[in-house]
């Protein structure tokens, strides 16, 4: 399974049953706000500095692990992964491979913590879908598509959003040309005023977020 996901999301474009292209746009736009705003999107401008170490796990161990220390404010990631080791300019990142690697592991392991954050980035458009159940609860939900935007903007998202809270629950991505693949957003708390899922469980998988700080 290819863990890759783009930093800016992308979804299908479905508008739900008799609600018009204007109306859906505008339900579209202050669902991806409410999302924004409920995960802590107002204090991002604070953050001068995030660390965090991205976990996966199969049968309860250890598979994967990646250590990011990521300065906001000056625009790099130092990154330690299996036996690699990399600072990358996100601006303008390398083109040998190991600074392609280090950036493609800030691409994929920041958006896992950061995605409610980044629906309102230029190039991505946002669709509502209407509401969806789960595991026996309401939601509402909202698709993302990229244009020209991340690694692979031809993938999508759709995000299940709980309806009092407004963070998101689930999602399914939708790699292009590949099955979907459902993932939870659990176990959220707080850091520095930015509500984040620390947990996911993903394919047989369970991504976790291991030593998150965040620094203003």
């Amino acid at each position: 399974m290819n863990l890759s996901i783009a930093a800016s999301l992308p979804f299908l474009l479905l508008t739900a049953n008799l609600v018009s292209a204007d109306q859906g746009d505008q339900a579209a736009q202050q669902l991806a706000t409410d999302v924004w705003k409920a995960s802590g999107g107002e204090n991002w401008a604070k953050v001068k500095a995030l660390k965090f170490t991205f976990v996966v796990e199969q049968d309860g161990k250890q598979v994967a692990a990646a250590e990011h220390h990521w300065d906001v404010a000056a625009g790099t990631d130092h990154v330690k992964w299996k036996d690699k080791e990399a600072t990358v300019n996100l601006a303008f990142p390398g083109q040998d491979e190991l600074s392609k690697a280090a950036y493609a592991r800030w691409v994929n392991d920041s958006y896992w913590l950061l995605a409610p954050l980044k629906v309102l980035d230029p190039g991505v458009k946002v669709a509502y879908e209407g509401p969806k159940e789960l595991d026996g609860a309401a939601c509402e939900s909202l698709r993302l598509t990229f244009q020209q935007v991340g690694l692979t903007p031809g993938d999508q998202y759709v995000l299940y959003i709980d309806l009092e809270t407004k963070l998101v629950r689930a999602w399914d991505y939708v790699p292009e040309g590949e099955p979907l693949m459902h993932g939870t957003w659990e176990n959220f708390q707080d850091f520095g005023g930015l509500k984040l899922a620390t947990e996911h469980n993903f394919a047989g998988k369970m991504i976790r977020f291991a030593g998150v700080q965040v620094v203003q």
